[in-house]
């Protein structure tokens, strides 16, 4: 069984974390190879499945990679499914879940205008607000905004290079509580991390200088984030769930079925799982 790993053009290689994957996949006996979904096609017609990892430069794409999505899901199996890809590929099924009693933070869709966000501020009743872009990630595109402070606004706007956007209520306790992360794997929950950012930024990723540790969260947040996933319309094999805990619930940030980075290097036996149920679906 020869399993293909979608990594992306601009850092082909498996991360550290897919690398622990990899090398479970091979303890089963599965081959497995790393090829760029923007790369040679050659590798995924070959494969006998295909699982996107890190497919990270795909969000000035979309189009590009939904088409790629077609074509891998034509060669065989792709993980995950392709409806979930594209269902989650933009932030607009934030909106989606919203309206079916998740909270989420108060959002509005919005052009990419400092006019348009300054209106769905004053719509949703915001003074301090997010603005990020419907394909983005790793904080790509995001600003955070001031209704009074117009040069926010157009700064915003500019963010978005042209494409539609979100405004976002701003959550205060990203910034004292942080966003947790909870790993699904073929739908049961598998493993927690809290990443927190900085003092004096809000971006919890690694590059802006965030922080991530494995946690144990309490059973009624496992419960609640999987009560979330249980929302969106299938069955992923892996799955992450980022919210922003709060004395009394979750907070929805995003559902990451995409390419979201798993942390399987904090929690090996996870990797193990994956590649178990991955190979199952195969037989």
């Amino acid at each position: 069984m020869k399993i293909v790993i979608a990594t992306c053009r601009t850092d082909p290689s498996l991360t550290e974390s897919d690398l622990v994957f990899a090398n479970a996949l091979q303890r089963l006996g599965a081959d497995v190879a790393a090829a760029p979904w923007n790369g040679d096609f050659a590798p995924f017609a070959e494969g006998d499945a295909t699982i996107i990892r890190s497919t990270w430069d795909y969000y000035p794409y979309p189009r590009e990679f939904a088409a790629w999505i077609d074509k891998v899901a034509a060669q065989g199996p792709l993980f995950n499914a392709p409806d979930l890809l594209r269902w989650s590929m933009g932030k607009l099924y934030l909106l989606e879940l919203a309206s079916m009693g998740i909270a989420t933070p108060a959002t509005r869709r919005v052009a990419p205008d400092a006019a348009a966000i300054a209106s769905a501020m004053d719509a949703l009743g915001l003074d301090e607000a997010i603005v990020k872009p419907v394909y983005g990630g790793t904080a790509r595109g995001l600003t955070r905004v001031a209704r009074e402070a117009p040069e926010s606004l157009a700064r915003a706007a500019v963010a978005l290079d042209g494409e539609d956007g979100l405004t976002q209520a701003f959550i205060p306790e990203i910034e004292t509580m942080g966003e947790t992360s909870f790993i699904f794997i073929d739908g049961a929950f598998s493993h927690a991390v809290l990443k927190r950012a900085k003092a004096g930024d809000i971006r919890i990723q690694a590059e802006y200088g965030g922080t991530s540790q494995l946690i144990e969260p309490a059973q009624w947040m496992a419960e609640e984030a999987g009560a979330i996933l249980k929302s969106c319309p299938g069955a992923p094999l892996y799955a992450r769930i980022d919210a922003v805990v709060t004395a009394r619930h979750l907070i929805l940030m995003e559902v990451e079925l995409v390419e979201p980075e798993l942390f399987f290097t904090y929690c090996p036996l996870a990797a193990a799982r994956l590649a178990g149920a991955l190979l199952s679906k195969l037989k």
